[in-house]
Formats: structure tokens, sequence, C-alpha cells
């Protein structure tokens, strides 16, 4: 999977347009992204990915926080 076919992923599980993920929205400039979105972003990670929860995922609050932790496992197809 490629960096931009998670981010359609990710707008998907939060229902907004695909390219309009910004690596700066968070929970607090995406209405839809909440506690419930967190847990199937990361239940996807796991599925696609196999990675595991740690705390710097979890603790991630930007899509760009999510991005560069996936990128530092070096996850992505070039």
């Amino acid at each position: 999977m490629t960096r931009i076919e998670f981010q359609h992923a990710v707008e998907d599980i939060l229902k907004v347009p695909r390219g309009s993920l910004k690596e700066t929205d968070s929970r607090e400039t995406i209405e839809s992204w909440s506690s419930f979105s967190d847990v199937e972003i990361v239940e996807f990670i796991e599925a696609k990915f196999g990675v595991e929860p740690e705390a710097d995922l979890m603790e991630a609050d930007t899509f760009g926080d999510i991005l560069k932790n996936l990128e530092s496992k070096q996850v992505f197809a070039p």
C-alpha cells in the first residue's frame, strides 16, 4: 500500500472527500474524527501493515504524526 492509498483509506474512515486530508488535520479540525475513528484507523493499520499499536502511534495528534510513525517503520510501498 502506498502513502496516498493509506491517506484515501483514512479519508474513507473519517468520511471526508478523498484528497482533502492534510498532515496538519486532527480531531480538532475534522468533525467526524472521533475516538471510534481512532480505533478504526488503528485496526486498519494492524490489518494492512501488521503494525502493533505502540504508545507513539496511539498518542499521535495529527494525521502527519500517524504518517511519520508509519514511515519510520517503512511500511509504505514506493
